[in-house]
């Protein structure tokens, strides 16, 4: 022993063990669970942030790295992720894509082949480069 643990190694521990215990509740099919991750994941895709700190495991540690990130009260409701941010948020992506579609009268799957065609000439159109100087 290196020494009693303090109130944060003993957090931490409780943590753990919550996520030991959900990967597990999670492999048996423990419905409650799947119904949680679902909740939660629902909450990521309408980028309901409140609701995704308090359905995480450690909803204090979710908070601090989101404010890391994007510390303004307003953050809590933008409609992108803090990690990816407004360019590159794939759930913000997909929505953009819906709404597109559904402008243009179109499936999703139509939608995104005629982005990536554009998408495709943009690219040749500046070199066809992947690593290129600004």
């Amino acid at each position: 022993h290196l020494g009693l643990p303090n109130k944060n190694d003993v957090k931490e521990g409780i943590i753990t063990y919550k996520l030991a215990a959900h990967a597990a509740d999670l492999a048996k099919g423990h419905p409650g669970a799947q119904i949680r991750d679902n909740a939660l994941s629902k909450a990521r895709f309408e980028f309901r942030w409140a609701d995704q700190f308090n359905l995480g495991l450690d909803p204090d540690k979710a908070r601090e790295f989101h404010d890391e990130t994007l510390p303004k009260e307003s953050a809590k409701v933008a409609h992108f992720c803090s990690m990816c941010g407004p360019h590159f948020c794939s759930m913000k992506i997909t929505q953009d894509v819906r709404d597109y579609a559904a402008k243009q009268g179109i499936g999703e799957v139509e939608a995104l082949k005629r982005g990536m065609e554009t998408k495709a000439v943009e690219f040749v159109k500046q070199g066809a480069e992947i690593y290129r100087k600004q």
